[in-house]
């Protein structure tokens, strides 16, 4: 049996290694655009229906809470610890991506 290799990144950070997102929509989100057929955060441009990229509703990774944090990633957790919620972080199975990402 393995064991996940678990990883704590900020959103920005995963844009760069998620086949789904892309920014080819500026208008919408800055930017911020997801292809995944799951995403449930959209906006109507046109004829287009454009998924928003957030951390708080990505369908493949999930955003962090403390308890995540204190598991995987003390030094974020001693930095938003005192902080009612955490905010631009996934967790990320990085078997799930590529070993350069």
């Amino acid at each position: 049996m393995s064991l996940k290799k678990i990883k704590i990144i900020h959103i920005d950070q995963f844009t760069t290694m998620c086949g789904f997102f892309n920014s080819d929509t500026l208008e919408v989100n800055n930017g911020y655009n997801c292809n995944h057929p799951d995403c449930e955060e959209t906006q109507i441009i046109g004829d287009k229906e454009i998924g928003k990229c957030y951390s708080f509703s990505c369908p493949l990774a999930p955003e962090v809470d403390h308890q995540d944090l204190k598991e995987h990633d003390k030094d974020l957790y001693n930095d938003y610890k005192n902080d009612s919620e955490v905010n631009d972080y996934v967790v990320v199975n990085m078997e799930d991506f590529p070993k350069d990402a």
